[in-house]
């Protein structure tokens, strides 16, 4: 607990200093502290003896929400943007052990009217895991095979003011802890939790009144957008060969229509060059036909710059059913400026398992 305030003190000297001076940026800040309770969907049989326990952690947050017109513009919404830090416990600590995390998160606002607000959350950080996979050691945590991987979570927050500088914070969250197919084995473990806590402010927000405001009229319809990606797949060792890192790349190819400012449907190319699929054809002496080709079609959400996009993958060409699946998701978080240039991250799931984040910058039209 001493921690705990001493975070909290270090959060609340620079706002101090901050609140002393004129308020000539229209901005609010928040720090938060949640308890979280949970559990986990055994989505694979082979981890199910190990998922009937009840994820339980502490997270602490500090955000930032700008609140001017112009902040308003880029998502047609009141956002916060914040960091955070955490600690989950699997109650199993022979198998499962803890995680010690941080990252950052979006989090725009659904309703603000009265005295409770409502907001999604979306967050993206790293985990460190102090239990995983070992062949001799830990053989049951099939969930996790690197002390670092990602951790993605969608939250559903409910704010409700208590005083004009503090609030109670309600949740449920949906996390996903995965190394994203870098090294196997990686089931990668989803645990949704319900937390409850108090939300901190220096000064009361007031958030203005968007509902005189228009965005500019949307006069673009058709979208085009071309992205190279990459990542680094780690195959596991065997008897015969040690653990060997390969290189995928590839580039994606989609257009689409905006029917709406924030939703658009589209479609496109994904060529990928998996040189981890080669070494595994090289391995079992098959022919050097590695490379995919698949056609996507799906759906965007476009909050302004940012566009979160979700495509049905058909692998038109690909090396066989025991190399690639035929089908396939990818999904995709991506910024754009203003000039065109575009980036961000992607992942494929096959099934069930996430088979790799990987990187992706490119340009939008």
């Amino acid at each position: 607990m001493k921690g705990i305030r001493y975070l909290l003190l270090a959060s609340y000297l620079p706002m101090a200093a901050l609140r002393a001076q004129p308020d000539t940026v229209a901005r609010s800040e928040q720090i938060s502290a949640r308890l979280h309770y949970g559990f986990i969907i055994p989505h694979s049989e082979s981890i199910r003896a190990v998922s009937n326990t009840n994820p339980a952690g502490l997270e602490l947050t500090y955000s930032r929400m700008a609140l001017s017109r112009r902040a308003w513009e880029n998502c047609n919404c009141f956002a916060r943007i914040g960091a955070y830090l955490n600690y989950t416990s699997f109650a199993n600590p022979m198998v499962l052990g803890e995680t010690f995390g941080a990252g950052g998160y979006f989090e725009p606002l659904l309703a603000y009217r009265g005295r409770t607000t409502f907001s999604l959350r979306a967050t993206a950080g790293l985990a460190y895991l102090t239990r995983v996979y070992d062949e001799q050691t830990n053989p049951q945590n099939m969930f996790f095979s690197m002390p670092l991987s990602g951790l993605m979570a969608l939250n559903l927050n409910a704010y409700y003011r208590l005083a004009d500088q503090l609030q109670l914070v309600t949740s449920v969250n949906y996390n996903h802890i995965s190394n994203g197919g870098t090294r196997q084995p990686n089931k990668g473990m989803n645990f949704p939790t319900a937390s409850i806590g108090l939300a901190y402010q220096p000064r009361r927000e007031v958030i203005p009144d968007s509902r005189q405001w228009r965005a500019a009229p949307l006069t673009q319809r058709w979208l085009a957008r071309a992205l190279l990606f990459g990542t680094i797949k780690v195959l596991e060792s065997t008897d015969e060969f040690p653990e060997t890192p390969r290189t995928q790349w590839g580039t994606t190819l989609t257009t689409g229509y905006r029917v709406s400012r924030l939703h658009a449907f589209s479609g496109g190319l994904e060529y990928v060059n998996d040189n981890a699929v080669r070494e595994y054809i090289r391995r079992d002496n098959q022919p050097d036909n590695f490379r995919q080709l698949a056609l996507l079609a799906g759906y965007e959400l476009w909050p302004g710059r940012y566009t979160f996009s979700i495509h049905m993958a058909y692998n038109a060409l690909r090396p066989g059913p025991n190399y690639a699946d035929k089908i396939y998701q990818r999904y995709q978080l991506l910024y754009r400026a203003p000039s065109g240039l575009t980036a961000g991250i992607g992942l494929k799931a096959d099934r069930q398992v996430a088979d790799g984040f990987d990187v992706r910058l490119g340009y939008g039209f």
